[in-house]
């Protein structure tokens, strides 16, 4: 196995795992958190690496350097892997930019569009760096730090089969090739980053969920087990409309629509129902990342699309309408929309030839 180093930007839940397996499978890995959520970070700093427990690779992952200075967590690594919110890629993009150097790979886990944001921030900085982004459908891992900061439980890794694409697509090959020895046994090559951007199946399963229950979450102060409780049949028809209207959508963009079903037993090689079995309690409330961040990022892309194809989604419009009415924000204007990303005067068949390609026609 040929030694990479990686650098993980984020050191949540998602981030803790990433950087200690992968510092468990060898790799040299380096993570990275901003100053404002330093309680993440200041823990693994002081002790030096991660203690990994869980159903993957165990132990004390010893940290090449656990810091606040994004310019040393990059220099001279082959590989970053964003493990932030959605809500974090534009900053991420910007703030990155300065220290990125040719034939790094930086890798959205998972991306939710990620890549149209980052590719139009560094465009509009005049960034020239040959680097190649990609995103992925999802995260490799479900897990937790139950110990806190520090520490972090793997209970399942994700995969085999889950979709993963770059900006351009062109670059997809060599990015899979760069995951060698780390993620590339778990992911597929997707026909573009539409394919992992809108079959996140968190886009549909966390805002239905959360919104078609919210008096019961707030009822309860969040003493819910959305996958366990939440889930019911009425509940599932909704989810299933969402996945007929998103199949139609695909369609009418002239790639092969996968179900709801098959994408879910792709990214975690098990059933929704045995997904719910160890599913952890949340959401919180209606200001939960389920919506605030899935919402916004996830579904407004769907439906920016939608509207560009005439797809009508009724359901994913009713869902986006729902949830910045409870936010009192309006989550289709803030968000990853076609027009916010620097693409809505694209026809699409010019918006597809960007994303093979990266060429604005």
């Amino acid at each position: 196995m040929r030694k990479r180093e990686i650098c993980v930007i984020g050191a949540g839940n998602g981030g803790s795992a990433m950087a200690g397996d992968m510092s468990l499978a060898g790799h040299g890995c380096r993570l990275f958190e901003f100053p404002e959520y330093g309680d993440n970070l200041r823990p693994i700093a002081d002790q030096g690496g991660i203690e990994v427990t869980g159903i993957a690779r165990t132990g004390f992952a010893r940290l090449e350097l656990a810091t606040f200075d994004l310019g040393r967590a990059v220099k001279g690594v082959d590989l970053i892997m964003v493990a932030t919110q959605a809500l974090a890629h534009e900053r991420v993009a910007r703030e990155l930019a300065p220290h990125l150097a040719d034939g790094q790979v930086v890798v959205l886990w998972p991306g939710s569009g990620g890549t149209l944001t980052m590719r139009k921030v560094w465009d509009d900085l005049a960034m020239e760096k040959r680097v190649i982004l990609a995103e992925a459908v999802t995260f490799p891992y479900c897990c937790r730090r139950l110990g806190g900061p520090g520490t972090v439980n793997i209970h399942r890794i994700d995969g085999p089969h889950m979709l993963l694409a770059a900006l351009p697509a062109s670059d997809t090959d060599e990015a899979i090739r760069s995951l060698e020895g780390a993620y590339a046994d778990v992911v597929k090559p997707a026909r573009s980053i539409l394919e992992p951007s809108l079959y996140n199946v968190n886009i549909i399963v966390h805002p239905t969920g959360t919104l078609l229950n919210m008096g019961r979450i707030e009822n309860t102060k969040g003493e819910f087990y959305m996958y366990k409780e939440g889930l019911t049949l009425s509940v599932r028809k909704i989810i299933h409309a969402m996945d007929a209207e998103r199949q139609t959508l695909f369609k009418a963009l002239g790639y092969r629509p996968y179900t709801y079903d098959e994408i879910f037993q792709n990214s975690f090689n098990t059933s929704m129902e045995q997904f719910a079995a160890t599913s952890s309690k949340g959401p919180f409330s209606m200001q939960d990342r389920y919506v605030t961040e899935d919402i916004p990022m996830g579904a407004s892309l769907t439906v920016s699309l939608a509207r560009k194809a005439k797809v009508p989604t009724p359901t994913y419009e009713c869902m986006v309408h729902l949830a910045s009415v409870v936010n009192q924000k309006d989550f289709y204007g803030c968000g990853r929309n076609l027009e916010n990303l620097g693409l809505g005067g694209l026809t699409l068949a010019a918006l597809e030839t960007y994303l093979q390609t990266g060429q604005k026609t």
